[in-house]
């Protein structure tokens, strides 16, 4: 985590971690860790440098991975070995998305209006699924979705060139726009909103040599690096009010 107030940075879980999701206001945050032997997912309380509360979410026996909270902090959506799960902040199991055993499903996230977006295996080409609680489509091409406050669907996707861009579909539409804040011929990838704006959205990209973390205006289409490390990628960004938290 580092706090852009003070400049000061601190490890959260020194375990092997990751895959996390922070609530609007910076106080919670639920990630997958390994901690046990499998990768399980956990809830805790962001209390200054270090986590309070740690809870785990998931059942212990199952790998759990990719936790998303909902965009009113209640719910939490993840990938439980090849399905999508959503629980309470509880653990107790509310629906369970899809009931597959062959295919991959993961990198679930909600949308505002509680739709649910998820990346789909299939071979060698990934979907981005969406469910609206009844029922499930395919959207596009691509994976690692993430909605804005409008509901606008943000993924990665390879287009023609072959680099990995991130793109958006906007809730009226059904077509695909590369967004212009891409770095040609370079990766850009882990697209996610930052709650309470209506034009920043962090990811990270590999644009000035190793993978580092940005912040983009996507009202004006500018680009700022956020987060850095010589010795090891920054991967998933988060921005929280005045925090921003990494994992490396």
């Amino acid at each position: 985590m580092k706090d852009f107030a003070t400049g000061k940075t601190a490890t959260l879980v020194y375990n092997n971690a990751g895959n996390f999701d922070v609530s609007q206001d910076g106080k919670m945050i639920v990630y997958a860790s390994k901690e046990t032997g499998q990768w399980q997912i956990y809830k805790a309380i962001v209390d200054g440098n270090k986590l309070s509360n740690i809870f785990m979410l998931s059942d212990g026996i199952s790998r759990s991975e990719d936790p998303r909270l909902s965009w009113d902090g209640k719910k939490v959506v993840y990938k439980r070995n090849n399905n999508i799960v959503v629980c309470d902040l509880n653990g107790t199991i509310i629906q369970q998305i899809t009931n597959a055993s062959d295919i991959e499903n993961w990198a679930p996230c909600f949308a505002p209006d509680g739709r649910i977006a998820f990346t789909r295996c299939l071979n060698e080409d990934s979907k981005i699924v969406i469910w609206d609680g009844s029922k499930e489509f395919e959207a596009a091409s691509g994976w690692y979705p993430a909605f804005g406050e409008d509901n606008s669907l943000y993924f990665v996707n390879s287009p023609s060139s072959g680099e990995d861009n991130i793109c958006c579909i906007s809730p009226k539409s059904t077509s695909l726009k590369v967004l212009p804040i891409n770095a040609y011929r370079k990766s850009n990838a882990d697209p996610h909103w930052v709650l309470g704006t209506n034009n920043l959205l962090t990811f990270t990209s590999d644009r000035d040599g190793g993978y580092a973390g940005y912040i983009a205006d996507l009202i004006n289409n500018k680009v700022f690096k956020i987060v850095s490390d010589d010795s090891s990628p920054v991967l998933n960004p988060i921005a929280v009010v005045k925090n921003i938290i990494e994992r490396l």
